[in-house]
Formats: structure tokens, C-alpha cells, sequence
């Protein structure tokens, strides 16, 4: 059975549209009605079960310590360089003739005192030269007396009419020419008993010996080092240092660490050039102490003050800022017993070991927030344990 089917091209009556929207409108506001009853109840029914249990009890107040800062005018700061100790007087010793070592008294770290022989050498040769030099001499007293004793009987006979004038200054003139051999052979035993002595390697200070360098048998030419000699008292210590530093040495508190022993320091002086290579000056400073330090490298502190306004306060009471500042926790009083936290920006002039310099927004002397600032914020309300 083929049903009718309808004609496109007949419109649906008005009233049915109206009609149809109208039941779809009606279902829309009964819907929206229906959730928000369902909202209100729910709310309803929230707020009556809060309502029934209790408040829960007020948060404590955060007891914190406190540390009182006041401004200054003045920093100290430390800077650290590191240098070399050395002896404050090095010689390397030697004789001044060539010869064989025979003796030598001393050994690496023995100490000496000034004058003391530290080596010999063979002395055989110049000894032998001083005894034919002492032999010549003796026969030019003989040959001397003899002219003397010539002399006189020349002149007794010449006083008598036997013997002329030319005999008389013959003896005397042959008298004074022995003189003049004998001036010479003292001259010649003179120069030997110089050289004699410079066989003994005589210490010039009291001092330790660093090194030997050759041993007893061995031929030595003049100026061979035998040992060199440190003095024992007063060792130097040369650092190189920032120029800038260089007129506030002579007032800085200086003491140089050596193998984490520290050592006062006595500013020596500076000198007058300035390294090509590190641009620095050489300070010498010299070391108040006995102690064997010397070829030890160390560190030479240095404790300057400079003017400069500011606070010193922990690093731990800092926090990161804005615009590359920091902030510090600042608690000004509430009331009697409580206090309010509240940020101030500051700037950092200086960091020395675990203390900060800064400037900013402080005024006179306030409380600050040592550490544990990441537990506050600002307007905080807290109470005081301590300040110190």
C-alpha cells in the first residue's frame, strides 16, 4: 500500500511553528529551573553542615629571632695574595783561588754561625811556597848584616886615610839594594799568608746551609760554589700586589699563612717597577718568626678599611629582589608584642666571608631578619624571641 506522501511545496500552518517553539521554550526554562533548585538545596545543605562544625583555632604567630643592625661609615675588607717566602739574604760561597777540597764541614740544613770555617783546601803548595819564600828572606838578613858590618869597617878605614868615599857608598848603596829584596820577599810571604787564609770558606752570617754542591776531594775552580749560606733571622716573603693597594700597605694589618699557619708580617717595602707579564707591584714584607719556611709559598692577607656607608648584615638574611636588588626582612613593632614584617630593597657593596655590605632603604638602627626569610612574607605578623 503506497502511503500519500506530502507536497513540498505546501507550507506548514503558523500556529503549529508557534506552537512547537513555543513547548521547546517551556522545556528549556523547566530545565534551567530544575538545576538551579538542585544548586540551591546543594548550597543550602553545605552551608547548614559548616555552620554546624566548629571554627578551627586561629593560626600561631611565627616567633622568630631578630638581629639589630645599625649604619656605619667604614668597611674593613680582606683581599688574599699569594706568594713566595724566601731567606732574606742568599749567598752562594766559593773560594777565590782553585785548589783541592779537603775539608768540608758542613752539611744541607746545618745551622752556622758568623765566622765559622765551613771548608778547607789543600794547603801543602803554599806552604811550601811561604817556607822558600821565609828561606830567601832569611839569606837576605845574612847578605843585610854582612853589608852592615862592611859598612862600618869601611867607613872606619876610609875615617883613617885606607879606603875612599866609592868604597864607603858602594857598601851602603849594595845594603839598601838588599833592603829593597828583603821589602820584596815580605810582600811575596804577605800575598801567600792572603792566600793562605782564603783557603778557609768562612760563613758571613749566622745562617742555615741550603745546598752543597760538591764534595771533599774534588778540584774547585775560583768562584766554584761550595755551599750557599741563608741568613736565619727575618725571612722575606715577595708577593706580587694590585697597584691600587700600594699606599695603604704601610697602615694594613698584614699576616701571611704558610701551611695554614698564620705569621705577622712587618711591610718591607716596594719596589719601583711594575711586572709586564701579572701588572703588579712587588711588596716584600718580612716574617716575624724563626721557623725553617723558607721556598714555602703562602698567602698574604691584607685588612684594609674603606669609607663607605652602609649596613653589614648576614648573606642569609638576603633575598632575590627586582631589577638585580635584594630585599632584607625588616620587623618594625606592631604593638607590645608583636612586630610586622616588611621588605626593604638594598643593594650589595661588598661580601667579606659570610657578611654582606649593603645600602638601600634602611634608616638608623632597625631589627632585621637574620635567616629564614623564605618562611615570611611581608605583612607578616610575628612575635620576638630574641635580638641580638
Amino acid at each position: 500500500m503506497t502511503l500519500p506522501q506530502q507536497d513540498p511545496n505546501v507550507s506548514t500552518p503558523f500556529w503549529k511553528k508557534a506552537l512547537r517553539r513555543l513547548a521547546t521554550l517551556t522545556g528549556t526554562v523547566a530545565v534551567i529551573a530544575l538545576a538551579a533548585g538542585a544548586i540551591w538545596l546543594g548550597s543550602t545543605t553545605l552551608a547548614t553542615r559548616a555552620a554546624a562544625v566548629d571554627a578551627p583555632p586561629p593560626a600561631a604567630i611565627t616567633t622568630v629571632s631578630a638581629l639589630r643592625i645599625a649604619p656605619s661609615s667604614t668597611v674593613v675588607t680582606t683581599r688574599a695574595f699569594h706568594g713566595q717566602v724566601e731567606a732574606a739574604q742568599t749567598v752562594d760561597l766559593g773560594f777565590e783561588q782553585s785548589g783541592r777540597l779537603n775539608v768540608l764541614n758542613v752539611d744541607e740544613g746545618d745551622r752556622v754561625t758568623q765566622g765559622q770555617v765551613l771548608a778547607k783546601l789543600d794547603t801543602r803548595i803554599l806552604m811550601t811556597e811561604r817556607a822558600r819564600l821565609k828561606a830567601s828572606r832569611d839569606a837576605l838578613e845574612a847578605q843585610a848584616e854582612l853589608s852592615r858590618r862592611t859598612s862600618e869597617r869601611q867607613s872606619q878605614l876610609r875615617n883613617r886615610g885606607f879606603a875612599s868615599d866609592q868604597a864607603v857608598d858602594n857598601v851602603a848603596l849594595g845594603l839598601t839594594a838588599i833592603k829593597a829584596q828583603m821589602a820584596e820577599v815580605d810582600a811575596a810571604i804577605t800575598q801567600v799568608d792572603v792566600r793562605l787564609s782564603q783557603t778557609d770558606l768562612l760563613a758571613p752570617f749566622d745562617g742555615v746551609i741550603g745546598a752543597r754542591f760538591v764534595d771533599p776531594g774534588a778540584i774547585v775552580s775560583p768562584g766554584t760554589p761550595i755551599v750557599d749560606v741563608r741568613k736565619g733571622t727575618a725571612p722575606t716573603f715577595r708577593v706580587g700586589i694590585d697597584p691600587k693597594l700600594a699606599p695603604v700597605l704601610q697602615d694594613a694589618r698584614s699576616v701571611i699563612t704558610i701551611g695554614g699557619v698564620p705569621y705577622p708580617a712587618q711591610f718591607a717595602g716596594l719596589r719601583s717597577d711594575l711586572d709586564p707579564q701579572t701588572r703588579t707591584r712587588t711588596a716584600l714584607f718580612e716574617l716575624e718568626t724563626d721557623d725553617p719556611v723558607y721556598l714555602a709559598a703562602g698567602t698574604l692577607t691584607l685588612e684594609t678599611t674603606q669609607d663607605m656607608a652602609g649596613y653589614a648584615v648576614p648573606l642569609t638574611a638576603l633575598r632575590d629582589g627586582v631589577r638585580g636588588l635584594w630585599t632584607v626582612i625588616v620587623l618594625t613593632p606592631e604593638n607590645e608584642d608583636t612586630l610586622v614584617a616588611q621588605a626593604a630593597a638594598v643593594e650589595i657593596l661588598h661580601i667579606e666571608n659570610d657578611i654582606a655590605y649593603v645600602r638601600g632603604t634602611l634608616d638608623g638602627e632597625v631589627l632585621i631578619l637574620p635567616d629564614g626569610t623564605h618562611r615570611l612574607v611581608p605583612g607578616s605578623v610575628v612575635r620576638l624571641a630574641d635580638a641580638e
